[in-house]
């Protein structure tokens, strides 16, 4: 019996196949290519974000110009440290330029931040004029190897403790430990500041606070949990007080 139906040569079957293969092989390819330009342009744009936000967030504040302060024919029995003045703009996240009608206490703190200088941290203040992360700074920050930067003038209120910003100086130390002890350097400057600010400002010694004092925040840490380490420190600025006026006696 002959077969009726409509009989196709191998080789024609072989090239519909083919062609069934390229097509699906050039989808895939175009596909590919379109996943390919998509990632591209996501990486680019997402790079051009970052670009454009870090030099939004890295743009330098404009500040005074460095002085070095160091006046040695003070009126006060102590002389005052050497002090880099380098004052923050007025802004109202780091530096609210409210003036500061009188100081009954200074307040020792601590940076929260192991290894970073006090240029570093005085950098820090400036940036929250661009950030608005947050409202922070204070009077002084003493560096790990000594340096004392001042970035507050001592009639302007700074953002350091929140109830009492208004009637009071802060210090900010840094430091190296994970315990938040300060170097030799920055504890001896740390001295010599409280004393010359004791004395500046006629206040005792029961006037030195830690932050943790009013609030209960570890700050400064080490000073915070070792209340015999507190104690002495606040013991030496006595030692360093009586020593000073005695020689200018």
């Amino acid at each position: 019996m002959a077969y009726r139906g409509n009989a196709r040569p191998v080789q024609s079957i072989r090239r519909r196949r083919a062609r069934r293969r390229r097509e699906i092989l050039s989808k895939l390819v175009i596909a590919l290519f379109m996943v390919t330009c998509l990632a591209m342009i996501y990486f680019i744009t997402g790079e051009i974000y970052r670009m454009t936000h870090r030099n939004k967030e890295e743009k330098p504040i404009p500040v005074t110009a460095e002085q070095t302060f160091s006046d040695s024919s003070s009126d006060t029995g102590i002389a005052p440290p050497e002090i880099v003045q380098d004052l923050l703009e007025v802004n109202e996240y780091s530096r609210p330029g409210d003036k500061l009608s009188r100081i009954n206490n200074i307040f020792v703190h601590y940076t929260a931040n192991p290894g970073t200088s006090a240029a570093q941290n005085r950098s820090y203040f400036a940036n929250l004029a661009e950030t608005h992360e947050r409202s922070a700074s204070a009077h002084l920050i003493i560096g790990y190897d000594g340096e004392l930067i001042q970035c507050i003038p001592f009639d302007e209120q700074a953002y350091a403790v929140m109830t009492r910003n208004e009637d009071s100086i802060s210090i900010e130390c840094c430091y190296l430990s994970d315990d938040g002890s300060f170097t030799q350097e920055t504890y001896d400057t740390l001295i010599h500041t409280l004393a010359w600010l004791l004395d500046k400002y006629d206040l005792t010694v029961e006037d030195i606070l830690r932050h943790y004092d009013c609030g209960g925040k570890l700050c400064p840490l080490y000073y915070a949990e070792n209340e015999g380490a507190w104690d002495k420190l606040r013991q030496d600025v006595e030692a360093y007080l009586a020593q000073a006026k005695q020689e200018s006696a």
